[in-house]
């Protein structure tokens, strides 16, 4: 079992983006899954059994304004999810995706300016429980015919 949850999020305007400040965030995201999958897939091949979740997140699907390059790596985590799942289905490995939305987490930065702009229908924030909760019936047997997914665990944030 392998769950990718690398990231780096800052807010950043997109013309103050340089290219380096890009590389970082989409390379920590994107390069990070694509390597560590690269590692754990010739054993699951071997075994014949696998299971691969990548966290993806809420901008992923409905951008963000100031986070165009954390945007573009969560949307590009949505695709390589998609792509590993078809490649790899016939060998019994699963590769889905959870997109959270706003978790009660605690962050060592100010909390993202697009969470203002949301109101969740629950009323409430999730917790990393909840999260973890997903992750663990993705790489459990009762979910073996679930591939190829993106899982929203949002409080109705797209309602």
């Amino acid at each position: 079992m392998l769950v990718n949850n690398a990231a780096v999020r800052r807010d950043k305007p997109f013309l103050d983006l340089s290219p380096e400040e890009w590389r970082e965030v989409v390379g920590t995201i994107l390069d990070g899954a694509f390597t560590c999958s690269r590692a754990v897939l010739p054993g699951m091949l071997e075994a014949g059994w696998g299971r691969i979740v990548n966290i993806a997140g809420l901008t992923a699907h409905t951008g963000a304004a100031h986070r165009a390059h954390v945007v573009a790596g969560k949307a590009g985590l949505v695709g390589l999810t998609r792509a590993l799942a078809l490649e790899y289905a016939a060998s019994n490995i699963t590769v889905n995706a959870i997109s959270p939305g706003m978790i009660e987490t605690v962050r060592k930065d100010a909390e993202p300016e697009h969470h203002g702009e949301r109101k969740i229908p629950v009323g409430r924030r999730g917790t990393p429980e909840e999260v973890a909760a997903m992750v663990r019936y993705l790489v459990s047997g009762e979910a073996a015919f679930v591939t190829g997914q993106t899982l929203n665990i949002n409080g109705g944030l797209y309602l």
